[in-house]
């Protein structure tokens, strides 16, 4: 999918967007080393971009990050096929 755009918020957050809708966004905890919230639009899901955005927040954090808790049964499939 072309015109679409990834930038990181001053407060960390990345987001995934196009120049119609955010297709999606993950906000994450540098400190204690959390991925805090990560949501891709339902229109996009199954395309990958969940992935992609798990490895801007890793590289966005320097670190490999762990999901915060409470993990919802849909992050956790996630979380298991991405390693």
């Amino acid at each position: 999918m072309k015109d679409l755009k990834t930038h990181i918020e001053k407060d960390g957050t990345i987001v995934i967007s196009n120049d119609n809708t955010t297709v999606g966004y993950a906000v994450i905890d540098k400190d204690a080393g959390e991925l805090s919230y990560i949501f891709v639009n339902p229109a996009f899901r199954r395309r990958g971009f969940g992935s992609k955005l798990l490895k801007a927040a890793n590289e966005v954090a320097g670190k490999k990050l762990k999901p915060a808790d409470p993990v919802s049964p849909l992050g956790a499939k996630f979380f298991a096929r991405a390693g």
